[in-house]
């Protein structure tokens, strides 16, 4: 019980870095950008790209000091290829489209679409990794995603100009973080997530640079991250945020599966919030309200103590 009850609350410890980082990505992005930066791939790329790049770097000293990285060769294998394809969905795909999202719909609206990743990789996971789904967690999956979508639900007349092309990118988030997880589990069954996750950030970041500088002409883009200090240093800052908070989202869902892993993690939505209002000066409505209960409510049915013998195999 006390084993179970830990892994929970990491799994909502990484909820929690992970809202924090999408604070910050936002902060630091609209701190750098400019009008000629303000439509368009290229300024996002490169924000995710430092965004990945410092999260691989911190998690590559972390490991490197730790030893870790002597066990490189395990991932020579079948599994080694799962990891580097949950790295490539995660991560250059499904992390641009949702930094897309951010910045063309807005963080509340990208936080909300893209909490819909829970629902895919459930059923994802109970087809592929033979984890079981009661009905109890069923529910709570479906209150948590029904939470986050009124969370962020905004009319048209108060919506971003590029409302449309970022839903649709973070619904292409969502897509590509629920099958990035249950490839990364079946990926973690003779590897260790620390490992797993430094891999998955040092190919994301690489490819994202490389995406930038050399095929989409970056050079400006990064140009202007570095002319303003305080926004490259928040981004670096939301990247060290993202590996720790990846990392224990590998971790949990390997240990209590993805229903429970990605339920705890789905309460970045009620901390993005909660930063966004007491940082950022947003007003908390009675929709956000009820949203964050309805998410709160979803996450608590997954997480009840399961039965004996119920745990995800």
């Amino acid at each position: 019980m006390r084993r179970y009850s830990l892994w929970l609350m990491l799994g909502v410890l990484s909820g929690f870095l992970w809202g924090c980082n999408n604070y910050l990505y936002d902060v630091g992005a609209r701190g750098a950008i400019t009008d000629s930066l303000s439509a368009g791939i290229i300024f996002p790329l490169a924000c995710t790209a430092v965004n990945d790049m410092s999260a691989a770097i911190f998690l590559l000293f972390v490991n490197g000091l730790r030893g870790v990285l002597r066990s490189v060769h395990t991932l020579l294998n079948r599994s080694g290829a799962f990891l580097c394809l949950a790295a490539l969905l995660g991560g250059p795909l499904g992390q641009l489209s949702y930094c897309l999202g951010i910045l063309w719909a807005g963080p509340t609206y990208a936080l909300a679409l893209s909490a819909l990743y829970p629902v895919i990789g459930c059923v994802l996971a109970r087809f592929f990794l033979h984890q079981q789904i009661n009905v109890r967690m069923a529910c709570g999956i479906a209150l948590a995603v029904a939470g986050a979508i009124i969370t962020g639900f905004t009319t048209l007349e108060t919506a971003a100009p590029l409302i449309l092309p970022g839903m649709i990118c973070a619904f292409i988030a969502a897509l590509c973080w629920g099958s990035e997880i249950v490839l990364a589990v079946h990926g973690m069954s003779n590897i260790e997530p620390d490992l797993a996750i430094t891999l998955r950030e040092s190919i994301s970041g690489t490819v994202l640079l490389l995406m930038t500088v050399a095929f989409f002409s970056g050079g400006g883009a990064i140009h202007a991250l570095f002319a303003v200090p305080a926004a490259l240093g928040t981004l670096m800052i939301a990247g060290v945020i993202a590996g720790i908070s990846y990392f224990l989202w590998y971790a949990v869902n390997r240990a209590i599966g993805c229903a429970r892993g990605m339920a705890t993690n789905a309460t970045y939505i009620i901390w993005g919030v909660v930063l966004q209002w007491g940082m950022g000066g947003s007003e908390v409505s009675g929709q956000i309200l009820l949203g964050c209960a309805l998410v709160f409510v979803g996450v608590l049915l997954v997480s009840l103590y399961p039965q004996e013998g119920s745990m995800a195999s």
